[in-house]
């Protein structure tokens, strides 16, 4: 594997542990933040590897202070909330400024996001802010963080339950991909990274799109090409547009739509993750495509038939449905509250910034509901 590099960092995907050692060697004090699953799962490795020896930790619990995970039981087992999502928010923020404070976190201090994409997202949005920001790295731990979450400098937070409404850009000093950490992750949470190679794959390369109709499931052992790959072709966009202002808004496919159901989700605590959401908004968003562009019956199928293989339908009732209409109205993509899409003219080309009628909006969710 290749490193990838940056204007303003690198990403490792090979020798991360002498990189990692060498990018650590001159602060004043390692902060490393995790979860409760990455420091069950990751930390007692990471720390072997690292050869850190002197740090300090703060972890972000569920409200029990217990692992999320899909062997939690429950009476309702539609009702265990997102592992992480639900403490992405200010609150979370003002705990970790907090522990930063106790912790004697200065400007010459560094911040290692060891999780998934919330860590990474809010880690290094507190990072940034905190005494006007101090240096982080990210050391993504899902498939999600690994190709998308963690790469082109978005961090940020959920205010009010709507996704990422507060945030910055800003830069990681370094990136560090070490696939082995993925052994850990259930199947659904593999399934919500793959949704993100998928997006890359249909808007930005017709050659991976290719590579991912040969599947049939998700094999980890094939995972770190299309990670690699993944990385890259994300890389390419964000170097020319790092403040999303034009072409980066390409990555948005599958995200209006998306971000207003797994809003949906959240706000009623129901379990959803980031890709199973972004998955059915491609969908949609694909039926958009089809009436915009005129694409065929024939066109449409090939695409569900590639979704139905690694993503069970999602439940969207009327309720649900119509809140997703109205979380639409406040995507932060919007201009004065007209959702603007992103549409592809064929697999692996599309355009951006396209006003879509509210009526197709409504066929394409009722597209889903009836369709796939």
């Amino acid at each position: 594997m290749k490193n990838i590099r940056l204007p303003n960092y690198s990403i490792y995907l090979d020798d991360q542990w002498n990189n990692l050692r060498e990018s650590i060697k001159d602060y004043s004090k390692i902060i490393i933040l995790m979860d409760i699953n990455s420091r069950i799962y990751c930390l007692e490795e990471f720390l072997i590897l690292s050869e850190i020896k002197k740090y300090e930790t703060i972890v972000i619990p569920d409200k029990d202070g217990n692992c999320c995970s899909d062997n939690k039981t429950t009476s309702d087992t539609n009702k265990i909330p997102n592992c992480m999502e639900q403490y992405k928010n200010l609150d979370t923020c003002q705990f970790i400024f907090d522990e930063f404070i106790r912790l004697g976190a200065d400007r010459h201090s560094l911040l290692i996001n060891l999780g998934g994409g919330v860590v990474c997202d809010m880690g290094g949005f507190c990072a940034a802010t905190f005494m006007r920001g101090f240096d982080f790295i990210h050391f993504p731990t899902t498939l999600l963080s690994q190709v998308d979450g963690s790469v082109g400098g978005k961090l940020g937070v959920n205010f009010k339950g709507y996704k990422n409404l507060v945030g910055v850009f800003k830069d990681p000093i370094d990136i560090f991909i070490f696939d082995k950490f993925l052994e850990s992750l259930p199947e659904r949470e593999l399934r919500s990274g793959f949704a993100e190679i998928i997006k890359h794959a249909m808007t930005l390369n017709y050659n991976l799109w290719d590579q991912i109709t040969d599947m049939d499931k998700i094999d980890i052992k094939l995972l770190l090409p299309l990670i690699e790959k993944s990385i890259v072709l994300k890389k390419q966009i964000v170097q020319t547009d790092p403040f999303e202002k034009g072409k980066r808004k390409i990555l948005n496919f599958g995200h209006t739509i998306g971000h207003g159901i797994e809003t949906a989700y959240l706000k009623r605590q129901l379990r959803i993750t980031h890709g199973e959401a972004v998955a059915a908004g491609m969908i949609m968003e694909c039926y958009l495509s089809k009436l915009y562009y005129n694409h065929t019956e024939e066109w449409m199928e090939k695409i569900l038939n590639e979704f139905r293989k690694f993503f069970p339908k999602i439940d969207l009732s009327d309720e649900i449905y119509n809140e997703v209409l109205e979380n639409i109205k406040l995507d932060k993509k919007n201009i004065g509250r007209e959702p603007l899409f992103t549409l592809l003219l064929e697999v692996g080309n599309v355009e951006y910034d396209l006003k879509v009628p509210i009526g197709s909006i409504k066929d394409a969710i009722n597209f889903y509901r009836t369709d796939y």
